[in-house]
């Protein structure tokens, strides 16, 4: 599979390979030479239509296609999830049976605390509907992490279910004890 980096340098060898210079391959294409420029530049927000009219004047086939991502690997079992998530669990050592019986408080630990690559990880676990269930019933101090979270559970179509009303945010904001 070729990146942007490879079609930029495609551009760039077929420009070359034809004794062409930016601005007349700018003029052949229609476009501007920052835009050529940028697009030999290793530019990655290429644009279809641009592509197709320097492919055209580059006298070249231009071709998009969607490569399917190679199958994932089987989940983690437990014992990998332990020893990775761990370090996140200093107050207490983190079991194979905190991920079964506690799993809603390692979600919120690892939403909080966690690296991207932990996050997938217990994704891998646990299987997406039930990590996505966990992390909506997850109750998180950070209010960055809170809304980051609470946005991607908006985007995957997911009702936040933590038990929240707006009394207890009122008296939380105007400084009163519940």
């Amino acid at each position: 599979m070729s990146s942007h980096r490879d079609l930029s340098q495609q551009i760039r060898a077929r420009r070359l390979e034809l004794g062409l210079t930016q601005a007349e391959l700018a003029r052949r294409a229609d476009t501007s030479v920052p835009t050529v420029s940028r697009y030999e530049g290793g530019w990655s927000r290429f644009e279809v239509s641009t592509l197709r009219r320097i492919a055209t004047a580059l006298r070249c086939e231009l071709v998009v296609e969607l490569v399917p991502k190679p199958a994932r690997s089987a989940a983690p079992n437990p014992t990998e999830v332990v020893e990775r998530l761990g370090r996140l669990f200093w107050d207490v050592r983190l079991t194979e049976a905190h991920l079964a019986e506690n799993t809603v408080w390692v979600v919120e630990r690892v939403l909080e605390l966690g690296a991207l690559d932990d996050v997938r990880m217990l994704i891998a676990h646990l299987g997406r509907p039930a990590f996505l269930r966990c992390a909506a019933e997850a109750r998180l101090a950070s209010p960055r992490a809170r809304a980051f979270w609470d946005r991607v559970l908006e985007g995957e179509g997911v009702t936040c279910t933590r038990r929240f009303s707006r009394e207890e945010a009122a008296r939380f904001w105007r400084g009163s004890s519940p």
